[in-house]
């Protein structure tokens, strides 16, 4: 009966991160954190160490300061980020950049296509809540993807000190894993506008967008304040 109700208590748990796409990308970044930490503790990597030494403390920061600071990302930013994450952290510390055919491609494509997401975001919010930005969807797919090539070259420069992906030994390698970059921001740019124009886009970004309203008409409020005394 003690098993049946673990496993019914289990089940339901596992229902509510299902359910909650949220709390899904929040686990899935926690649990490759706990894992790069570990693998890099054996391996005695001690950048990566800290890094998620630092990733963990981030975590903290509003506790430690005793403010509520909740700043709610769209939910396939949170997925993509853990992916991208766990794909670096396999890639560099366990080798499978050099193991496993394109993988260094694969982990390009899915990160231009987070950057690609990210911009695509922030963009949409800053044109639906501010005034000072007034833009068209398809404008806003065409600095996407300027904006994701532009951090594919800087991610290039990244490599050479190996904290993210393969350092690539050839001309060639520079331009498949600049195209792949392209390829993965022209793809996200074409999602995104379907999104728009679906309306799911509004849902995706909703609770970070008010974030940032809210945040706005603050800074607004106290411009306002100062410039009366």
């Amino acid at each position: 009966m003690n098993i049946q109700n673990k496993l019914s208590n289990l089940k339901t748990f596992l229902k509510k991160i299902y359910d909650d796409k949220d709390l899904l990308a929040s686990y899935c970044l926690q649990i490759v954190l706990v894992a790069t930490f570990i693998i890099a503790l054996i391996q005695q990597e001690w950048i990566w160490v800290l890094g998620c030494l630092v990733a963990v403390s981030i975590g903290f920061i509003p506790t430690i300061l005793k403010k509520n600071i909740e700043v709610t990302l769209p939910w396939p930013i949170g997925l993509l980020f853990a992916l991208v994450c766990g794909l670096n952290m396999a890639g560099v510390l366990l080798d499978a950049y050099h193991i496993i055919p394109w993988y260094g491609e694969i982990t390009q494509f899915f990160t231009s296509v987070l950057v690609a997401f990210i911009a695509f975001a922030i963009i949409y919010i800053l044109h639906v809540y501010w005034d000072g930005l007034i833009m068209d969807k398809y404008a806003m797919a065409f600095v996407v993807v300027i904006g994701t090539m532009a951090s594919c070259v800087i991610l290039e420069f990244v490599k050479w000190f190996r904290l993210f992906g393969a350092k690539q030994t050839s001309v060639e390698g520079v331009l498949i894993s600049l195209l792949t970059g392209t390829i993965g921001g022209i793809i996200m740019a074409l999602i995104g506008v379907s999104l728009i124009n679906t309306g799911e886009l509004d849902e995706l970004t909703g609770n970070l967008g008010k974030q940032f309203d809210t945040t706005l008409k603050k800074h607004q409020k106290n411009k306002k304040e100062e410039s009366s005394r």
